[in-house]
């Protein structure tokens, strides 16, 4: 008798225990990151549950449209946890084709630790582009795709592990390589990345070198135009250096452009060889007003005569990062805009792009592009 009554008590308790561990709901928090470890969304996801049921994999990815998580069960606890979920492409063979058949592809990158506000974005760089805090950076390799330039999508792939700012995107042979500020990568896939060696030079202050971009010469050759902060002027100019295609190494011969009316800063530069010579596009830092400049050459190395581009900012504080499309005798200019807000910090409203009406230096009023995200300092490649 008593044996039963021990039995039915130690029921009774297990059924309370599980009732009241079921009834009361626990959380995992989720940080979203893909394949490679890279981050996915700036903000972490609570999600609360039954000890014991399922976390949906459906309510997993509605927060990263494009994906799909790589772990097919994972079940609440009974108590609270952490953990990192990794996503692979959801439909990684489409998505590549798609990309391989775009009229346009970009490189660009999303900052990973501020969030969007009315449109705006923060910036979370120093000067010196150098970074600190969490392993998956605070800019994130990010490439989109485009039929006509202006409307685009982003390509839902595995990106790699690395701090990457104003990069610029090229497909030689079997590789796509994109170069950005102190950093190389290139790939075939999408999936794993290489990361080629940065020979950083001495004739650059603190490794003071910006928004690196391939451009190929008349020749076919390719090179790469660079934002250098110069040891001997203390000012910033544009150099160039050649590039072997084969290794993908940077061959760090860093040579100035020249020009006669070339301003004492300059950064942000896009060359372009196109209908028998040099169009530099480039940013005029020693300027406060309008600082979007064109020059041309017949040669890359220069020397170049730049003049004042007269595209209107109304609404805007300035604009960088400036990427040319040629199309017969039509130009279409991108730039990166921003605004100054009252405590001095900068905010960017992402790419805007305007065209040449006629060839005397008179542009059409700025436009954005579209965009799932603010699109910021991009390098474009037409592809056909």
């Amino acid at each position: 008798m008593f044996k039963k009554i021990g039995i039915g008590i130690l029921i009774i308790t297990s059924v309370i225990f599980i009732y009241l561990n079921l009834s009361k709901k626990t959380t995992i928090t989720v940080n979203f990151v893909d394949e490679n470890g890279t981050k996915l969304l700036v903000n972490a996801r609570k999600y609360y549950g039954v000890p014991y049921t399922l976390l949906s994999s459906k309510q997993l990815e509605e927060k990263v449209l494009g994906y799909k998580s790589t772990r097919s069960f994972i079940f609440f606890n009974n108590k609270n946890r952490k953990m990192t979920l990794k996503f692979k492409s959801k439909n990684y063979k489409q998505e590549i084709n798609n990309f391989n058949k775009a009229k346009y592809v970009a490189a660009t990158f999303q900052p990973m630790t501020v969030t969007a506000k009315n449109g705006f974005q923060g910036d979370p760089y120093n000067t010196a582009r150098t970074y600190d805090g969490k392993a998956t950076g605070k800019d994130s390799l990010r490439l989109i795709y485009s039929k006509d330039g202006i409307k685009w999508k982003k390509l839902h792939v595995s990106y790699p592990r690395l701090n990457v700012r104003d990069p610029s995107i090229v497909k030689i042979d079997s590789y796509w390589y994109i170069v950005y500020t102190k950093g190389i990568v290139r790939t075939k896939n999408f999936k794993h990345w290489e990361k080629i060696k940065w020979p950083h030079s001495k004739i650059f202050v603190n490794h003071f070198e910006w928004a690196p971009e391939f451009f190929k010469d008349a020749k076919g050759s390719y090179h790469i135009i660079m934002a250098g902060r110069s040891t001997a002027t203390g000012n910033f100019q544009l150099y160039v250096s050649d590039f072997n295609k084969k290794t993908g190494h940077i061959l760090n011969n860093w040579q100035s452009i020249t020009g006669n009316n070339l301003p004492n800063n300059m950064i942000d530069g896009n060359l372009t060889y196109h209908d028998g010579k040099y169009i530099l596009f480039y940013k005029n830092e020693d300027v406060t007003t309008n600082k979007l400049t064109r020059a041309t050459s017949n040669n890359y190395l220069g020397p170049y005569k730049s003049e004042t581009l007269n595209v209107n900012l109304t609404g805007y504080d300035g604009s960088e990062g400036l990427e040319a499309i040629f199309s017969g005798n039509t130009t279409r200019l991108y730039v990166d805009t921003y605004k100054f807000t009252k405590n001095g910090q900068t905010i960017y409203n992402g790419i805007h792009y305007t065209k040449e009406i006629g060839q005397d230096n008179t542009w059409a009023k700025l436009k954005p592009i579209k965009a799932p995200f603010i699109v910021r300092h991009f390098g474009i490649l037409r592809i056909k």
